[in-house]
Protein backbone atom coordinates (compact mmCIF):
# COMPACT_ATOMS: atom_id res chain seq x y z
CA UNK A 1 0.00 0.00 0.00
CA UNK A 2 2.79 2.54 0.80
CA UNK A 3 4.27 1.84 -2.61
CA UNK A 4 0.95 2.39 -4.39
CA UNK A 5 0.52 5.83 -2.73
CA UNK A 6 3.99 7.05 -3.59
CA UNK A 7 3.26 7.93 -7.24
CA UNK A 8 0.22 10.20 -6.51
CA UNK A 9 2.14 11.86 -3.70
CA UNK A 10 5.10 12.56 -5.97
CA UNK A 11 2.74 14.05 -8.56
CA UNK A 12 1.20 16.33 -5.95
CA UNK A 13 4.62 17.50 -4.78
CA UNK A 14 5.70 18.06 -8.37
CA UNK A 15 2.55 20.10 -9.09
CA UNK A 16 3.08 22.22 -5.98
CA UNK A 17 6.71 22.83 -6.87
CA UNK A 18 5.87 23.69 -10.47
CA UNK A 19 3.11 26.05 -9.33
CA UNK A 20 5.37 27.80 -6.84
CA UNK A 21 8.10 28.20 -9.48
CA UNK A 22 5.57 29.58 -11.98
CA UNK A 23 4.23 32.11 -9.46
CA UNK A 24 7.76 33.24 -8.54
CA UNK A 25 8.61 33.53 -12.24
CA UNK A 26 5.54 35.74 -12.68
CA UNK A 27 6.67 38.01 -9.85
CA UNK A 28 10.10 38.21 -11.44
CA UNK A 29 8.88 39.39 -14.84
CA UNK A 30 9.38 42.98 -13.65
CA UNK A 31 13.12 42.35 -13.67
CA UNK A 32 13.20 41.82 -17.44
CA UNK A 33 14.73 44.65 -19.51
CA UNK A 34 12.36 47.32 -20.93
CA UNK A 35 9.53 46.27 -18.60
CA UNK A 36 7.23 49.00 -17.31
CA UNK A 37 7.02 49.13 -13.50
CA UNK A 38 3.92 47.70 -11.82
CA UNK A 39 1.86 44.64 -12.53
CA UNK A 40 0.68 43.95 -16.04
CA UNK A 41 -1.80 41.47 -17.46
CA UNK A 42 0.86 38.86 -18.32
CA UNK A 43 2.18 38.86 -14.75
CA UNK A 44 -1.29 38.49 -13.32
CA UNK A 45 -2.04 35.51 -15.56
CA UNK A 46 1.29 33.80 -14.78
CA UNK A 47 0.99 34.35 -11.01
CA UNK A 48 -2.63 33.18 -10.84
CA UNK A 49 -1.77 30.14 -12.94
CA UNK A 50 1.09 29.24 -10.61
CA UNK A 51 -0.98 29.71 -7.46
CA UNK A 52 -3.82 27.65 -8.92
CA UNK A 53 -1.45 24.85 -9.94
CA UNK A 54 0.11 24.79 -6.46
CA UNK A 55 -3.23 24.69 -4.63
CA UNK A 56 -5.24 22.34 -6.82
CA UNK A 57 -3.67 19.06 -5.59
CA UNK A 58 -4.82 19.88 -2.08
CA UNK A 59 -8.12 21.55 -2.88
CA UNK A 60 -9.58 19.03 -5.32
CA UNK A 61 -9.64 16.00 -2.93
CA UNK A 62 -11.07 18.13 -0.14
CA UNK A 63 -13.76 19.63 -2.34
CA UNK A 64 -14.61 16.21 -3.75
CA UNK A 65 -14.90 14.79 -0.25
CA UNK A 66 -17.07 17.71 0.76
CA UNK A 67 -19.45 17.08 -2.13
CA UNK A 68 -19.64 13.36 -1.35
CA UNK A 69 -20.40 13.80 2.33
CA UNK A 70 -21.19 17.40 3.25
CA UNK A 71 -20.32 17.53 6.93
CA UNK A 72 -19.86 20.65 8.99
CA UNK A 73 -16.31 19.67 9.90
CA UNK A 74 -15.33 19.43 6.20
CA UNK A 75 -16.89 22.82 5.45
CA UNK A 76 -14.91 24.36 8.29
CA UNK A 77 -11.69 22.84 6.94
CA UNK A 78 -12.34 24.19 3.42
CA UNK A 79 -13.20 27.62 4.81
CA UNK A 80 -10.07 27.70 6.97
CA UNK A 81 -7.91 26.53 4.07
CA UNK A 82 -9.35 29.26 1.85
CA UNK A 83 -8.78 31.93 4.49
CA UNK A 84 -5.21 30.80 5.08
CA UNK A 85 -4.54 30.81 1.33
CA UNK A 86 -5.95 34.33 0.93
CA UNK A 87 -3.95 35.51 3.96
CA UNK A 88 -0.73 34.09 2.56
CA UNK A 89 -1.37 35.70 -0.83
CA UNK A 90 -2.15 39.03 0.85
CA UNK A 91 1.12 38.91 2.80
CA UNK A 92 3.03 38.00 -0.37
CA UNK A 93 1.53 40.93 -2.30
CA UNK A 94 2.30 43.31 0.57
CA UNK A 95 5.88 42.03 0.63
CA UNK A 96 6.43 42.80 -3.06
CA UNK A 97 4.90 46.27 -2.70
CA UNK A 98 1.76 45.68 -4.74
CA UNK A 99 -0.39 48.83 -4.62
CA UNK A 100 -3.99 48.73 -3.47
CA UNK A 101 -6.64 49.44 -6.06
CA UNK A 102 -7.88 52.48 -4.12
CA UNK A 103 -5.66 54.89 -2.16
CA UNK A 104 -5.92 54.49 1.60
CA UNK A 105 -4.80 57.89 2.88
CA UNK A 106 -6.15 61.36 2.27
CA UNK A 107 -3.95 63.49 -0.01
CA UNK A 108 -1.94 66.26 1.60
CA UNK A 109 -3.08 68.90 -0.91
CA UNK A 110 -6.42 70.53 -0.11
CA UNK A 111 -8.91 71.56 -2.78
CA UNK A 112 -11.84 73.96 -2.80
CA UNK A 113 -14.35 74.78 -5.54
CA UNK A 114 -13.39 77.80 -7.64
CA UNK A 115 -15.67 80.76 -6.83
CA UNK A 116 -15.61 81.95 -10.43
CA UNK A 117 -17.11 78.83 -12.03
CA UNK A 118 -20.79 77.85 -11.90
CA UNK A 119 -23.47 75.93 -13.79
CA UNK A 120 -27.07 77.18 -13.72
CA UNK A 121 -29.97 77.94 -16.06
CA UNK A 122 -27.52 79.90 -18.26
CA UNK A 123 -25.44 76.75 -18.78
CA UNK A 124 -21.91 76.56 -17.36
CA UNK A 125 -20.11 79.89 -17.28
CA UNK A 126 -17.87 82.17 -15.26
CA UNK A 127 -18.73 84.79 -12.65
CA UNK A 128 -17.13 87.91 -14.07
CA UNK A 129 -16.52 89.72 -10.77
CA UNK A 130 -14.84 86.66 -9.24
CA UNK A 131 -12.85 86.05 -12.43
CA UNK A 132 -11.71 89.68 -12.41
CA UNK A 133 -10.39 89.22 -8.86
CA UNK A 134 -8.66 85.97 -9.86
CA UNK A 135 -7.02 87.70 -12.84
CA UNK A 136 -5.96 90.72 -10.77
CA UNK A 137 -4.26 88.39 -8.29
CA UNK A 138 -2.49 86.47 -11.07
CA UNK A 139 -4.42 83.28 -10.36
CA UNK A 140 -5.87 83.34 -13.90
CA UNK A 141 -4.32 84.91 -16.95
CA UNK A 142 -4.47 85.31 -20.71
CA UNK A 143 -7.56 84.34 -22.63
CA UNK A 144 -9.32 83.13 -19.48
CA UNK A 145 -9.51 86.74 -18.30
CA UNK A 146 -11.69 87.77 -21.24
CA UNK A 147 -15.13 87.41 -19.68
CA UNK A 148 -18.30 89.32 -20.56
CA UNK A 149 -21.24 90.11 -18.29
CA UNK A 150 -22.86 86.77 -19.08
CA UNK A 151 -19.73 84.85 -18.06
CA UNK A 152 -18.47 83.78 -21.49
CA UNK A 153 -15.13 84.40 -23.20
CA UNK A 154 -16.27 87.22 -25.47
CA UNK A 155 -15.22 90.87 -25.53
CA UNK A 156 -18.83 92.03 -25.99
CA UNK A 157 -21.85 91.54 -23.78
CA UNK A 158 -24.79 89.60 -25.18
CA UNK A 159 -27.27 92.49 -25.44
CA UNK A 160 -30.48 92.27 -27.49
CA UNK A 161 -30.53 95.87 -28.71
CA UNK A 162 -27.21 95.75 -30.53
CA UNK A 163 -27.94 92.35 -32.02
CA UNK A 164 -31.34 93.16 -33.48
CA UNK A 165 -30.59 96.68 -34.66
CA UNK A 166 -27.62 95.70 -36.81
CA UNK A 167 -28.41 94.39 -40.27
CA UNK A 168 -25.09 92.60 -40.64
CA UNK A 169 -24.78 88.80 -40.38
CA UNK A 170 -25.49 87.53 -36.87
CA UNK A 171 -23.87 84.22 -35.93
CA UNK A 172 -24.25 82.44 -32.59
CA UNK A 173 -21.19 80.25 -31.99
CA UNK A 174 -21.43 77.19 -29.72
CA UNK A 175 -18.73 74.74 -28.68
CA UNK A 176 -16.01 73.69 -26.27
CA UNK A 177 -12.32 74.54 -25.79
CA UNK A 178 -11.58 74.76 -29.54
CA UNK A 179 -14.34 77.36 -29.89
CA UNK A 180 -13.24 79.12 -26.69
CA UNK A 181 -9.80 79.44 -28.35
CA UNK A 182 -7.58 77.19 -26.24
CA UNK A 183 -3.86 77.62 -27.10
CA UNK A 184 -4.51 80.60 -29.38
CA UNK A 185 -3.06 83.99 -28.49
CA UNK A 186 -5.62 86.69 -27.87
CA UNK A 187 -6.95 87.83 -31.24
CA UNK A 188 -5.98 84.61 -33.03
CA UNK A 189 -8.79 82.15 -32.22
CA UNK A 190 -10.92 81.03 -35.12
CA UNK A 191 -13.89 83.11 -33.87
CA UNK A 192 -11.67 86.20 -33.49
CA UNK A 193 -10.23 85.54 -36.96
CA UNK A 194 -13.74 85.54 -38.45
CA UNK A 195 -14.48 88.81 -36.64
CA UNK A 196 -11.31 90.44 -38.01
CA UNK A 197 -12.07 89.31 -41.59
CA UNK A 198 -15.77 90.22 -41.35
CA UNK A 199 -15.76 93.40 -39.22
CA UNK A 200 -19.44 94.09 -39.93
CA UNK A 201 -20.57 90.66 -38.76
CA UNK A 202 -21.75 90.09 -35.21
CA UNK A 203 -20.58 86.88 -33.52
CA UNK A 204 -21.37 85.81 -29.98
CA UNK A 205 -18.94 83.19 -28.70
CA UNK A 206 -20.39 80.87 -26.03
CA UNK A 207 -17.53 78.34 -26.21
CA UNK A 208 -16.53 76.85 -22.84
CA UNK A 209 -13.78 74.29 -22.28
CA UNK A 210 -14.58 70.69 -21.29
CA UNK A 211 -18.27 70.68 -22.20
CA UNK A 212 -20.50 68.66 -24.51
CA UNK A 213 -23.49 69.26 -26.76
CA UNK A 214 -25.77 69.68 -23.74
CA UNK A 215 -23.89 72.88 -22.87
CA UNK A 216 -24.24 74.09 -26.47
CA UNK A 217 -27.97 73.39 -26.38
CA UNK A 218 -28.41 75.24 -23.07
CA UNK A 219 -26.47 78.26 -24.35
CA UNK A 220 -28.54 78.25 -27.55
CA UNK A 221 -31.82 78.22 -25.61
CA UNK A 222 -30.63 81.13 -23.50
CA UNK A 223 -29.09 83.43 -26.10
CA UNK A 224 -30.50 82.52 -29.52
CA UNK A 225 -33.89 84.13 -28.74
CA UNK A 226 -31.99 87.28 -27.72
CA UNK A 227 -29.68 87.40 -30.72
CA UNK A 228 -32.03 86.01 -33.36
CA UNK A 229 -29.00 84.68 -35.31
CA UNK A 230 -29.08 84.21 -39.07
CA UNK A 231 -26.77 81.22 -38.58
CA UNK A 232 -25.88 78.99 -35.65
CA UNK A 233 -22.40 77.44 -35.73
CA UNK A 234 -21.63 74.46 -33.49
CA UNK A 235 -18.02 73.38 -33.07
CA UNK A 236 -18.28 69.62 -32.47
CA UNK A 237 -15.14 67.84 -31.27
CA UNK A 238 -14.92 64.05 -31.41
CA UNK A 239 -14.76 63.67 -27.61
CA UNK A 240 -18.16 65.36 -27.28
CA UNK A 241 -19.73 61.91 -27.49
CA UNK A 242 -18.09 60.99 -24.18
CA UNK A 243 -18.84 64.39 -22.61
CA UNK A 244 -22.51 63.91 -23.46
CA UNK A 245 -22.68 60.91 -21.11
CA UNK A 246 -22.48 63.35 -18.18
CA UNK A 247 -24.85 66.06 -16.96
CA UNK A 248 -24.08 69.62 -17.94
CA UNK A 249 -22.03 70.22 -14.78
CA UNK A 250 -19.75 67.30 -15.59
CA UNK A 251 -16.63 69.14 -14.47
CA UNK A 252 -15.73 70.80 -11.21
CA UNK A 253 -13.10 73.54 -11.28
CA UNK A 254 -11.12 73.34 -8.05
CA UNK A 255 -8.30 75.42 -6.58
CA UNK A 256 -5.39 73.94 -4.64
CA UNK A 257 -3.42 75.51 -1.78
CA UNK A 258 -1.11 77.30 -4.22
CA UNK A 259 -4.08 78.96 -5.93
CA UNK A 260 -3.75 76.91 -9.10
CA UNK A 261 -6.94 75.78 -10.86
CA UNK A 262 -7.70 72.17 -11.82
CA UNK A 263 -10.54 70.75 -13.90
CA UNK A 264 -11.88 67.52 -12.37
CA UNK A 265 -14.62 65.20 -13.58
CA UNK A 266 -17.15 65.06 -10.75
CA UNK A 267 -19.19 62.05 -11.85
CA UNK A 268 -18.63 58.32 -11.66
CA UNK A 269 -19.58 56.48 -14.84
CA UNK A 270 -20.68 52.86 -14.47
CA UNK A 271 -20.24 50.24 -17.24
CA UNK A 272 -23.74 50.95 -18.54
CA UNK A 273 -23.08 54.67 -18.97
CA UNK A 274 -25.01 55.87 -15.90
CA UNK A 275 -23.43 58.88 -14.21
CA UNK A 276 -23.47 59.33 -10.42
CA UNK A 277 -22.32 62.60 -8.87
CA UNK A 278 -19.41 62.37 -6.43
CA UNK A 279 -19.22 64.37 -3.23
CA UNK A 280 -16.24 66.60 -2.46
CA UNK A 281 -14.57 63.95 -0.31
CA UNK A 282 -14.74 61.39 -3.14
CA UNK A 283 -13.42 63.94 -5.61
CA UNK A 284 -10.67 64.86 -3.19
CA UNK A 285 -9.82 61.25 -2.29
CA UNK A 286 -9.97 59.64 -5.73
CA UNK A 287 -10.55 61.94 -8.71
CA UNK A 288 -7.76 64.30 -7.68
CA UNK A 289 -5.37 61.33 -7.92
CA UNK A 290 -6.69 60.17 -11.27
CA UNK A 291 -8.44 57.16 -9.73
CA UNK A 292 -12.00 56.09 -10.49
CA UNK A 293 -14.04 56.25 -7.28
CA UNK A 294 -15.51 52.97 -5.95
CA UNK A 295 -19.06 52.29 -7.08
CA UNK A 296 -20.11 51.10 -3.61
CA UNK A 297 -18.79 50.30 -0.15
CA UNK A 298 -18.16 46.64 -1.00
CA UNK A 299 -15.90 47.61 -3.89
CA UNK A 300 -14.05 50.07 -1.65
CA UNK A 301 -13.42 47.42 0.99
CA UNK A 302 -12.31 44.94 -1.64
CA UNK A 303 -9.96 47.49 -3.18
CA UNK A 304 -8.40 48.17 0.21
CA UNK A 305 -6.78 44.69 0.22
CA UNK A 306 -4.00 43.53 -2.10
CA UNK A 307 -5.71 40.30 -3.08
CA UNK A 308 -8.93 42.23 -3.76
CA UNK A 309 -6.97 44.79 -5.74
CA UNK A 310 -5.47 41.99 -7.81
CA UNK A 311 -8.95 40.65 -8.51
CA UNK A 312 -10.32 44.11 -9.47
CA UNK A 313 -7.35 44.69 -11.79
CA UNK A 314 -7.98 41.33 -13.44
CA UNK A 315 -11.66 42.20 -13.90
CA UNK A 316 -10.67 45.56 -15.45
CA UNK A 317 -8.30 43.83 -17.85
CA UNK A 318 -10.88 41.24 -18.90
CA UNK A 319 -13.52 43.95 -19.27
CA UNK A 320 -11.30 45.93 -21.61
CA UNK A 321 -10.55 42.85 -23.66
CA UNK A 322 -14.21 41.98 -24.02
CA UNK A 323 -15.21 45.61 -24.52
CA UNK A 324 -18.87 45.25 -23.46
CA UNK A 325 -18.79 48.31 -21.20
CA UNK A 326 -17.21 50.47 -23.90
CA UNK A 327 -19.76 49.31 -26.45
CA UNK A 328 -22.66 49.99 -24.09
CA UNK A 329 -21.34 53.43 -23.17
CA UNK A 330 -20.72 54.26 -26.81
CA UNK A 331 -24.28 53.34 -27.83
CA UNK A 332 -25.66 55.46 -25.03
CA UNK A 333 -23.38 58.39 -25.90
CA UNK A 334 -24.45 58.31 -29.55
CA UNK A 335 -28.13 58.12 -28.59
CA UNK A 336 -27.78 61.06 -26.18
CA UNK A 337 -25.86 63.14 -28.73
CA UNK A 338 -28.52 62.41 -31.33
CA UNK A 339 -31.20 63.82 -29.04
CA UNK A 340 -29.21 66.97 -28.28
CA UNK A 341 -28.54 67.61 -31.98
CA UNK A 342 -32.13 66.91 -32.92
CA UNK A 343 -33.33 69.45 -30.35
CA UNK A 344 -30.74 71.99 -31.49
CA UNK A 345 -31.84 71.58 -35.09
CA UNK A 346 -35.51 72.03 -34.17
CA UNK A 347 -34.72 75.11 -32.08
CA UNK A 348 -32.72 76.68 -34.91
CA UNK A 349 -35.50 76.03 -37.40
CA UNK A 350 -38.07 77.59 -35.07
CA UNK A 351 -36.03 80.82 -34.97
CA UNK A 352 -35.32 80.81 -38.71
CA UNK A 353 -31.62 80.28 -38.05
CA UNK A 354 -29.60 77.93 -40.27
CA UNK A 355 -27.66 75.40 -38.22
CA UNK A 356 -24.20 74.34 -39.38
CA UNK A 357 -21.82 72.03 -37.53
CA UNK A 358 -18.05 72.24 -37.82
CA UNK A 359 -16.65 68.76 -37.17
CA UNK A 360 -13.29 69.28 -35.46
CA UNK A 361 -10.85 66.44 -36.19
CA UNK A 362 -8.51 65.15 -33.51
CA UNK A 363 -4.83 64.97 -34.40
CA UNK A 364 -4.99 61.20 -35.20
CA UNK A 365 -8.03 61.85 -37.43
CA UNK A 366 -5.80 63.80 -39.84
CA UNK A 367 -3.96 60.63 -40.76
CA UNK A 368 -6.96 58.29 -40.64
CA UNK A 369 -10.52 59.17 -39.54
CA UNK A 370 -11.28 57.41 -36.27
CA UNK A 371 -14.57 55.75 -35.23
CA UNK A 372 -15.86 58.84 -33.38
CA UNK A 373 -15.13 61.07 -36.37
CA UNK A 374 -16.94 58.70 -38.72
CA UNK A 375 -19.79 58.27 -36.23
CA UNK A 376 -20.25 62.03 -36.09
CA UNK A 377 -20.52 62.28 -39.88
CA UNK A 378 -23.03 59.46 -39.91
CA UNK A 379 -25.09 61.25 -37.25
CA UNK A 380 -25.05 64.61 -39.08
CA UNK A 381 -26.16 62.95 -42.29
CA UNK A 382 -28.85 60.95 -40.51
CA UNK A 383 -30.27 64.15 -38.97
CA UNK A 384 -29.80 66.07 -42.24
CA UNK A 385 -27.70 68.82 -40.67
CA UNK A 386 -25.24 70.73 -42.89
CA UNK A 387 -21.67 70.26 -41.72
CA UNK A 388 -18.15 71.37 -42.51
CA UNK A 389 -14.84 69.79 -41.56
CA UNK A 390 -11.39 71.37 -42.01
CA UNK A 391 -9.66 67.99 -41.88
CA UNK A 392 -8.19 68.16 -45.39
CA UNK A 393 -6.79 71.65 -44.85
CA UNK A 394 -5.05 71.17 -41.51
CA UNK A 395 -1.40 70.20 -41.09
CA UNK A 396 -0.49 68.05 -38.09
CA UNK A 397 2.92 69.66 -37.52
CA UNK A 398 1.94 73.30 -38.02
CA UNK A 399 -1.71 73.65 -37.05
CA UNK A 400 -1.81 71.72 -33.76
CA UNK A 401 -0.32 72.74 -30.41
CA UNK A 402 1.45 70.22 -28.13
CA UNK A 403 -1.75 69.57 -26.14
CA UNK A 404 -3.56 68.78 -29.43
CA UNK A 405 -5.65 71.93 -29.65
CA UNK A 406 -5.12 74.20 -32.63
CA UNK A 407 -2.17 76.54 -32.72
CA UNK A 408 -2.48 80.15 -33.90
CA UNK A 409 -1.90 78.91 -37.44
CA UNK A 410 -4.64 76.28 -37.17
CA UNK A 411 -7.15 78.72 -35.70
CA UNK A 412 -6.43 81.30 -38.37
CA UNK A 413 -6.68 78.76 -41.17
CA UNK A 414 -10.06 77.54 -39.96
CA UNK A 415 -11.26 81.07 -39.26
CA UNK A 416 -10.45 82.17 -42.81
CA UNK A 417 -12.41 79.26 -44.27
CA UNK A 418 -15.39 80.00 -42.06
CA UNK A 419 -15.28 83.73 -42.84
CA UNK A 420 -15.54 82.96 -46.57
CA UNK A 421 -18.37 80.54 -45.81
CA UNK A 422 -20.34 83.06 -43.72
CA UNK A 423 -19.89 85.79 -46.34
CA UNK A 424 -21.15 83.46 -49.08
CA UNK A 425 -24.06 82.31 -46.91
CA UNK A 426 -25.16 85.84 -46.10
CA UNK A 427 -24.95 86.96 -49.75
CA UNK A 428 -26.98 84.00 -51.03
CA UNK A 429 -29.17 83.34 -47.99
CA UNK A 430 -28.29 79.66 -47.97
CA UNK A 431 -25.47 77.52 -46.63
CA UNK A 432 -25.34 75.75 -49.98
CA UNK A 433 -23.46 78.79 -51.29
CA UNK A 434 -20.52 77.81 -49.09
CA UNK A 435 -18.31 75.38 -51.01
CA UNK A 436 -16.94 73.78 -47.83
CA UNK A 437 -20.32 72.85 -46.40
CA UNK A 438 -21.73 69.39 -47.02
CA UNK A 439 -25.46 69.79 -47.43
CA UNK A 440 -28.01 67.05 -46.55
Amino acid sequence: MPHSDSLPQRRKRLARLAGACLAVAGLGLDALPSTRPGFNSLQIIVILSGVTLALLPSLIPRLAALLRRPRGKDAVKVALLSLVTLFVLEIALVAIGYETYFPQDMPSVLLRPAPWWTCDDRACHYARDEMTRACDSGQMRGRYCIVNAQGFHDTQDFLPGEALQRGAPRVLVLGDSFTFGEDADIGYSYVETIESLLPNALLWNTGIFGVGTDQALAAFKMYAPVMQPHATLLGFYVNDFFDNLFPIDGYLVAIDEKGEAHKLQQYHLDPWGNATKLDMRQIFMYRWRGVEAPANELERLLGATRIGSLALSAVDYLGKQIGLAQQTQRRRAVAQTREYLRELKAGSAALGSQLMIMLIPSLPDLQKPGPDYLQAIQLFEELEIPYFTPRDTLDAEVDYAPDRHWSNAGHQKVGALLADCIAAFYAAGSLSACDQVIMP
